[in-house]
């Protein structure tokens, strides 16, 4: 391999990362969605969602960010500032209300997205109305011998 090829190749590392990186926001935010339809997806979101949470809390870098960033300042590029979100998705966002109005948006949507998820398992297992008694049976004709 050339000198010239691996900066390429962490260009394009870095850029699957951005691309991987957009869609888990997408997951993020229509899973919960999506497990109306497909409930076992409920067991790839919810730890997704727990990581994010996990994220938020402690103000860490995603780690997502960190490998996109490391990558681009191996491909001789220089790495944006901010966070992914902040660089490509709300950039017109100042940084202190994104900082607050992100988590919010992604609690309040998965929260939402649960609510219908049990919602709606709970109306698939409870028992639909009864069925209305059946009309008694007609009298059977009697024979009679005489």
């Amino acid at each position: 391999m050339t000198g010239v090829a691996l900066p390429m190749l962490y260009e394009r590392a870095a850029d699957l990362v951005a691309v991987t990186h957009a869609v888990f926001v997408v997951f993020l935010l229509v899973g919960g969605f999506a497990a109306w339809r497909w409930s076992r997806l409920v067991w790839v979101h919810l730890p997704a969602v727990v990581v994010t949470a996990v994220v938020f809390a402690f103000g860490a870098d995603c780690p997502l960010t960190d490998l996109e960033k490391y990558l681009r300042r191996h491909a001789g590029d220089r790495p944006y500032r901010d966070g992914f979100i902040a660089h490509y998705l709300l950039p017109m966002v100042p940084g202190g209300a994104r900082a607050v109005v992100v988590p919010i948006v992604v609690a309040v949507v998965t929260l939402v997205a649960y609510c219908g998820y049990f919602a709606r398992r709970r109306a698939r297992t409870r028992p639909g109305p009864s069925a209305p008694p059946a009309p008694p049976a007609p009298p059977v004709p009697t024979v009679s011998r005489r």
